[in-house]
């Protein structure tokens, strides 16, 4: 679609637009020639046109936030962008440093864009990354939209980023702002069946999705309800049957097994205790909080030789499953 590659700001300054970035369900992206830390979300026509005055509301809601909230950790709109008739299009943010975290949890793709990844190294952008949702919920926001693809590592630090924000649920001065998107095999039992849109999310129920992150990246992108010779993940998920449970009948051999064997107890029996009775109870499922504690103390543990930092890595015979890993 050929658009001028030209906005304009709220004081009415032009800004030139660079190459697009990339083409989402909603908008595209833009790179800002003046300012390679900043890019541009130019909504499509069609968007606009349907939903324009609410999404134009939702930004503003989440700019009101950014001052006392947010950080360079969430790519969190920071100026209003308008056409050359003054129309607002979209908003400009900053830009995302790194890897998307799906390349983290897939055990050949971590090796090629993580060089000399260890576990240690994971951990740390798992602590990283649950901090940052820690705030989000302070501010009273909630993802939603748990999307490894909107998750960037820097792969030189523990440096993690999140983005695709404007998709978050948020409630400010009294209008409750919700998340329309998501994806079945990172939502909770208690929100499965139900239009995204119509959902309202919690702190106990992201504890599921963030969970399932956490697992993802720990066993290298495989799925906690991804079980040998069952059903599929949203399946499984729904009747909180979770192989890796006490007993483990049905854990897949090979470096599956290794990875889960090599995690301590205590995170071990978070996910047991999650992805089973806490599939139907929420109160059960381990808080952030939890999860923050139990991983830092892992780490500490790796430090100190306490627990193995390497990872378990797949063999020839192993590949055609790591491939199929989700």
């Amino acid at each position: 679609m050929a658009r001028a590659l030209v906005v304009t700001d709220s004081q009415g300054k032009e800004r030139r637009l660079g190459k697009r970035l990339e083409r989402g369900g909603e908008g595209e992206i833009f790179a800002l020639r003046d300012r390679l830390d900043v890019i541009v979300k130019w909504y499509y026509p069609e968007v606009l046109e349907k939903r324009g005055e609410e999404l134009h509301r939702k930004v503003e809601a989440m700019r009101s936030l950014r001052d006392a909230h947010m950080t360079r950790d969430v790519c969190w709109p920071l100026i209003r962008v308008f056409d050359e008739r003054h129309r607002w299009i979209g908003f400009a943010m900053y830009r995302a440093r790194g890897v998307k975290m799906s390349f983290l949890a897939h055990a050949l793709l971590c090796q090629r864009y993580f060089p000399g990844l260890d576990r240690r190294r994971i951990v740390g952008y798992l602590i990283r990354f649950v901090e940052i949702v820690q705030q989000l919920h302070e501010a009273g926001v909630c993802i939603g939209d748990y999307n490894l693809n909107n998750v960037f590592c820097v792969p030189a630090s523990e440096q993690v980023t999140l983005i695709d924000c404007d998709s978050y649920q948020l409630r400010v001065d009294g209008t409750f702002y919700p998340c329309p998107v998501g994806s079945p095999d990172m939502t909770p039992k208690e929100h499965q069946g139900v239009s995204f849109r119509h959902i309202v999310r919690s702190p106990r129920s992201e504890a599921f999705s963030l969970a399932i992150v956490l697992f993802k990246c720990l066993m290298l992108g495989r799925h906690p309800y991804d079980i040998v010779g069952g059903d599929d993940p949203v399946r499984n998920l729904r009747r909180g049957n979770f192989a890796y449970g006490r007993g483990q009948r049905d854990v897949p051999q090979g470096v599956w097994y290794e990875l889960w064997s090599e995690l301590p107890d205590t995170i071990r029996d978070m996910f047991v205790t999650t992805f089973t009775v806490g599939a139907d109870a929420p109160i059960q499922r381990a808080t952030l909080a939890q999860w923050h504690a139990a991983l830092s103390d892992y780490r500490e543990a790796m430090t100190t030789g306490q627990c193995a930092v390497q990872l378990a890595k797949p063999g020839r015979s192993q590949r055609s499953q790591v491939l199929h890993a989700r």
